[in-house]
């Protein structure tokens, strides 16, 4: 660590001499930052505590200066080159993490303590890297903000915050957010720069290609869910529209028998169909005023605008009249059986017939 220092101590003095030819203005800012003793003599620091005084550093009036203009230029392009690489490894030993805890899940889990302390161990060490690039990002960013406020820039290198230090894909130990509504950190999103506007496959990353797909299948996969509800609830409808007419047709399905007996018949088949057709109107109830909000429109909807447009001017909503409640007992499901004992009871052989109407 004592070499190094002093290998970096001189090359700050050579850049020194560089600094203040080009930009005399960094001489006063040097004075200012020197540290000096109780005896008035320089205070040896750090090299790595050395501030270099880039022009973002400067005063925005100095900065301001026409003869200015080329150096910040220069610091410029140097700040974009280093927020894009800062960017890069971040991705890069985010992909390690993840393929790290990957491994670590399938071969280490439950084999002791030592292999999951080695394996936290490079976890750490890898961690750290991460937060290293996080820091040049963060000062790349802030230095291209004092020189460049209002530039085109910030679309690319948007402010980074722990939380969006994550990814590739969903962390299966998430359980903050379900597939259908994980949406990746934005540092996935950057676009590569590229000298050259032919792409080929193999410039894409692995690991990216497969988030792209994963993301598209389940879009497509919610896509084609929201298209079968709407089938589903015109089934729902239909089929409370056939049976009404199955129940119907039922009515007149018997000719022999005590006048009584079949009329009691027909009035059972037809309140069967009653109930059908008030639980197809709620049922359509429900589910217009949802679909209306997302501005779609079904086919079906004409046949029960009617009822809707009628339940809003009433007072009161649930009345009888408009959509009653609907309560269905076995009977009601499974069709009328008459029983033995109402069969005895009743005077006239014809009745003793039992007869039913099986679904």
């Amino acid at each position: 660590m004592h070499e190094k220092r002093a290998a970096l101590l001189r090359r700050i003095d050579i850049w020194r001499r560089t600094q203040l030819k080009h930009t005399p203005h960094a001489a006063n800012l040097v004075a200012e930052s020197t540290a000096v003793d109780e005896n008035g003599l320089p205070r040896l620091e750090m090299a790595e505590n050395f501030p270099l005084f880039l022009p973002s550093s400067f005063p925005a009036h100095i900065r301001s200066l026409s003869e200015m203009a080329q150096v910040c230029e220069m610091e410029k392009k140097l700040r974009y080159a280093q927020a894009e690489d800062a960017l890069v490894e971040i991705r890069r030993q985010r992909r390690i993490v993840q393929g790290l805890w990957q491994f670590k899940r399938i071969n280490v889990s439950g084999t002791g303590n030592r292999p999951n302390t080695r394996m936290l161990t490079s976890y750490n060490r890898i961690n750290h890297k991460i937060e290293r690039a996080a820091q040049k990002y963060r000062t790349a960013r802030s230095a291209l903000l004092a020189l460049d406020p209002t530039g085109t820039w910030k679309d690319r290198f948007r402010d980074l915050r722990r939380e969006d230090i994550r990814g590739p894909g969903k962390d299966s130990n998430d359980t903050t957010t379900t597939n259908g509504r994980f949406e990746p950190s934005w540092i996935w999103l950057v676009p590569r720069v590229r000298d050259s506007s032919i792409q080929t496959e193999n410039e894409f990353n692995d690991s990216m290609r497969v988030e792209w797909a994963k993301t598209r299948a389940r879009f497509q996969r919610w896509s084609e869910e929201f298209e079968i509800v709407q089938e589903e609830m015109r089934r729902v409808l239909a089929w409370f529209e056939w049976r009404a007419t199955w129940w119907e047709n039922l009515a007149s399905i018997r000719r022999d028998g005590h006048p009584e007996v079949l009329n009691g018949s027909s009035a059972y088949a037809f309140k069967q169909a009653d109930l059908s057709r008030r639980m197809a109107a709620r049922c359509a109830a429900e589910w217009l005023p949802e679909l209306d909000k997302r501005g779609i429109q079904p086919d079906w909807a004409g046949s029960y605008t009617s009822l809707l447009k009628k339940k809003k001017q009433s007072k009161q909503p649930d009345s009888e009249d408009i959509l009653p409640e609907v309560v269905l007992d076995d009977d009601d499901l499974f069709g009328f059986q008459e029983t033995p004992s109402d069969a005895e009871d009743d005077d006239d052989d014809d009745s003793a017939d039992d007869f039913e109407f099986d679904d």
